[in-house]
């Protein structure tokens, strides 16, 4: 699942919930990840590829931080918490909305 929308921090991303997934049901099951598998701190490579490249993936308004994990080579999704913890996190950013004008200038370079 691929989530490029959003504004790059370094190697980490911020979105909004609209732009990771569909905001009815159960949030998480949504982000088609194993549930089974948590990784708290960032992995130095993907579970799956094995690639060393991983991003952090904070969703705005759900959590003050990284909330996922996500490979930039095949794109797969992380936990960073239990998925409770993590549902809990996507539902609260549910609803939440920003005016791109209030950010103060970003160059566009930073958009990816």
């Amino acid at each position: 699942m691929a989530i490029k929308a959003g504004i790059i921090l370094t190697e980490n991303r911020l979105v909004m919930i609209d732009d990771l997934i569909e905001t009815d049901g159960k949030l998480v099951e949504k982000l088609e990840v194993d549930t089974s598998l948590v990784l708290k701190k960032r992995p130095s490579h993907c579970p799956n590829c094995h690639a060393d490249r991983i991003s952090g993936i904070e969703v705005m308004g759900g959590y003050d931080g990284i909330l996922l994990w996500e490979c930039d080579m095949c794109e797969d999704l992380f936990l960073r918490f239990k998925e409770e913890r993590t549902e809990e996190f996507l539902q609260s950013a549910k609803g939440v909305w920003t005016n791109p004008r209030d950010w103060g200038y970003v160059p566009s370079y930073k958009f990816n």
